[in-house]
C-alpha cells in the first residue's frame, strides 16, 4: 500500500507510478495512484489490464522487456500532453473503484440474472393444514417394529383401524424422549411467529421480572390467533436461568414452541420435554475453535495486560455448554470491545461470535454461525415458515447482538422503556461505523411502542398488518 506522502511527491515532481510485476492479481497501488492522479505504467499480466482499460491512465508493459519499460516510462515523462490526459482520466474515472460503484455494478448482474432465470426464485411453499392422523393415513409399509398388541379378525388379518390407531400411539411415544404423547402439538403447522427477544437485566446483570411480563402481554396480543401463532424465546440466559425466571409467573415455558438460550448457542424444544436439538448443535459447530480459544479471552480480552488483575475476567462455568464459552466480566473491569476483540482473535486464527450480555457482566464466545439471528434463519428453513412471518419483540437497549434482529425480512417491535441496561456501548469503538449504517432509520418493518402494555403492542401489530 502506497503512503500519502510518498503519492504526493512523485506527483510533485511530474513523475509516473509503475507496477512491473511478473503477475499481479489484482493491482490496488495502481488504484490509489490513480486516485491521486499519478499516471502509471504496469504489467501486462494479471488485474492492471481491467484497471488501465477502466480508467485509461497509463500503459501496459511487458515485465519481462527492459527496453519496453523504459519506452513506456520516458514516453509519460516527455510527453506533457499525454501525462495531462492520464491524470485527467485517472482522477476522473477512479470512481469506477468505489465500494458504491461496486454495489451498484454487482445489483445489477443480479438483476439481470433473475430476469434470465425468474425461476429461481426460492419460495417456501405452505404445508396444507391436516391433523397428524390424516398425514398416516396412507401409510402402507414402515420399516419400524414396534411392540404393541393388536386385535385379529376372525379370519386372521389385521384390524385396519386398530392397526392406525396402534400405529400413531407408537410413533407419539417415540416422538417425545420420556414418553409424553404431543400429537397435538406441530409447529411447523404455525402461520406466524412472535419472537421475545427482550432480556431485561438490572446493573448487576440479574434478570428482572420484566421479561415474563413482556412475554406475558406479547401472548395476551396473540391469544385472538386460535393457535395459528407460536412463540419463541431468544435470550443470553442460560437454559437453567430461562427456567427460574419463568417459574413463579403466570406463562409456562411449555407454551414456547423453541427456547434460544446462551446468545443463539442452544436450542430446545419445551414440547419435547426441553429436549436439545442437536442438528443445529451440529450445524452451528462448523470451524468452532473450541478449547483453543478459551484461555485466550482471559488474556485478549483486557485492556492493558500488563496492568490488569488477572481476575477482571474469569471463566462462568455455570453458563459453559460445549457451544458457549461464557466468562463473568468484575464491576468496573476495563475490557475490550467487540470489534476488537474480534480482530485480536482472527489474527490468531480463530473465527467464532462474541456477546456481552446481562448489562456487560457476562461475555459469551459462541461458533461463527451461532447467534440469535441466525436462529431465526435456522427455523425459518426447519419449519417452513418464511422470515416475513416473523415479529420480533425487543428493547431499545441489548445485547451486543442487538442489531442483528432489527435488520432483515422480519417485522420488528422495539418496546421503549422495557430494558433499562444493555451492553451495546461495548460493541465497538468510536472511529468504527455507526448503528446508522447497519440499521435503517425509517424502515417499514420496525415499529415502536411507548412501552410493553399490552393495548400498545396490539396497536403496533396492527399498524404492520399483522393481527
Amino acid at each position: 500500500m502506497l503512503t500519502v506522502t510518498l503519492l504526493w511527491w512523485i506527483y510533485l515532481f511530474k513523475g509516473v507510478f509503475i507496477n512491473p510485476a511478473l503477475v499481479e492479481p489484482f493491482g490496488l497501488t495502481l488504484i490509489e495512484a490513480a486516485a491521486y492522479g499519478l499516471p502509471v505504467v504496469a504489467t501486462r499480466n494479471g488485474g492492471p489490464v481491467d484497471i488501465i482499460k477502466a480508467l485509461n491512465n497509463g500503459l501496459l508493459i511487458d515485465p519481462h522487456d527492459h527496453k519496453a519499460i523504459a519506452d513506456a516510462l520516458l514516453k509519460l515523462v516527455a510527453d506533457k500532453n499525454l501525462w495531462l490526459e492520464c491524470r485527467k482520466n485517472g482522477l476522473k474515472y477512479i470512481h469506477r473503484y468505489s465500494w458504491p460503484e461496486h454495489c451498484r455494478t454487482y445489483l445489477s448482474h443480479v438483476k439481470h440474472c433473475r430476469n434470465r432465470h425468474p425461476t429461481t426464485h426460492l419460495e417456501i411453499i405452505p404445508t396444507p393444514e391436516e391433523p397428524m392422523s390424516d398425514s398416516l393415513r396412507d401409510v402402507e409399509d414402515i420399516s419400524l417394529k414396534f411392540s404393541v398388541d393388536t386385535d385379529f379378525k376372525s379370519h386372521g388379518e389385521i384390524d385396519a383401524a386398530n392397526r392406525q390407531r396402534k400405529l400413531i400411539e407408537a410413533l407419539t411415544h417415540l416422538g417425545s424422549p420420556h414418553g409424553n404423547s404431543s400429537i397435538s402439538y406441530s409447529p411447523g403447522r404455525r402461520k406466524e411467529l412472535f419472537i421475545i427477544a427482550t432480556d431485561c437485566f438490572a446493573k448487576d446483570g440479574l434478570c428482572t421480572e420484566t421479561l415474563p411480563l413482556v412475554t406475558k402481554n406479547v401472548m395476551q396480543a396473540a391469544v385472538s390467533s386460535s393457535g395459528k401463532v407460536g412463540f419463541v424465546l431468544l435470550t443470553g440466559l442460560t437454559l437453567h436461568e430461562t427456567k427460574e425466571i419463568f417459574r413463579n409467573c403466570h406463562v409456562g415455558l411449555e407454551t414456547f414452541d423453541a427456547l434460544v438460550c446462551n446468545s443463539g448457542s442452544e436450542m430446545y424444544y419445551p414440547w419435547r420435554d426441553s429436549s436439545a436439538d442437536m442438528d443445529y448443535e451440529a450445524h452451528i459447530g462448523y470451524k468452532w475453535p473450541g478449547e483453543n480459544v478459551r484461555s485466550m479471552i482471559m488474556r485478549l480480552g483486557r485492556v492493558g495486560e500488563e496492568d490488569g488483575n488477572g481476575d477482571d475476567i474469569a471463566e462462568y462455568s455455570d453458563a459453559f455448554s460445549s457451544r458457549c464459552y461464557s466468562y463473568s466480566i468484575k464491576p468496573g473491569a476495563k475490557t475490550r470491545k467487540i470489534d476488537e476483540l474480534r480482530q485480536r482473535l482472527r489474527m490468531r486464527g480463530f473465527r467464532c461470535s462474541l456477546v456481552y450480555t446481562h448489562a456487560t457482566t457476562r461475555l459469551n464466545v459462541v461458533p461463527l454461525l451461532a447467534s440469535r439471528g441466525q436462529a431465526l434463519r435456522y427455523l425459518s428453513v426447519r419449519w417452513g415458515l418464511d422470515l416475513s412471518k416473523m415479529v420480533v419483540f425487543v428493547g431499545e437497549k441489548g445485547d451486543t447482538d442487538y442489531e442483528g434482529l432489527l435488520v432483515g425480512l422480519h417485522k420488528t417491535i422495539v418496546l421503549r422503556n422495557s430494558v433499562e441496561y444493555g451492553s451495546e456501548i461495548l460493541l465497538r469503538s468510536e472511529e468504527s461505523y455507526k448503528r446508522d449504517d447497519v440499521v435503517p432509520q425509517d424502515s417499514p418493518r420496525i415499529a415502536f411502542v411507548e412501552d410493553h402494555q399490552f393495548h400498545n403492542i396490539s396497536a403496533a401489530l396492527k399498524a404492520l398488518q399483522i393481527m
